[in-house]
């Protein structure tokens, strides 16, 4: 018997990926970052996938990969800022600015997902060894979902948002 059969056993019961998943948005390479962030505030998710024409996921974009696109190169390298000018009408500008830049110049094209009828062992593993907040779920290259660690260590515990 696999450890995973043994963990299954021992769990009781069955959970499928399928079942905990979240539907998920996706973006193009080509969609501004803008564009982005307006659909990562509307799902309150903090990363979404980022598909090729034929809609097979070639990245992911977080809002880290957002928020570090927005600082200067120089301020990236810095470890204390307290000699720039808190201006804020000045960054705000700067900011807005930058995000007319497509997301495919910033996203990770290294993605943590894992296919359609992947047990929850393994996602958790999966998300536990590349240290990632979620995974993507795939059918075939297809994104058809997003399941994150709050939700599967739920369904795992047997724990509903619900209470």
């Amino acid at each position: 018997m696999s450890s995973e059969e043994a963990f299954d056993q021992h769990n009781g019961r069955d959970i499928k990926l399928e079942e905990i998943m979240r539907p998920v948005k996706t973006v193009t390479p080509s969609t501004t970052e803008r564009e982005a962030l307006g659909i990562l505030l509307e799902s309150r998710m903090p990363g979404i996938p980022v598909v090729d024409e034929e809609g097979l996921l070639v990245g992911f974009v977080t809002d880290g990969h957002l928020l570090a696109s927005a600082l200067p190169d120089y301020l990236k390298i810095m470890e204390d800022v307290s000699f720039v000018s808190e201006a804020g009408d000045e960054w705000v500008d700067y900011f807005a600015g930058v995000a007319e830049r497509p997301v495919g110049e910033i996203m990770s094209t290294e993605v943590s997902n894992v296919e359609v009828g992947t047990s929850e062992v393994v996602a958790a593993h999966k998300m536990v060894r590349e240290a990632v907040s979620s995974v993507v779920v795939t059918d075939r290259g297809n994104v058809v979902g997003i399941v994150n660690r709050l939700d599967l260590f739920g369904a795992i515990v047997d724990v509903s948002p619900d209470g």
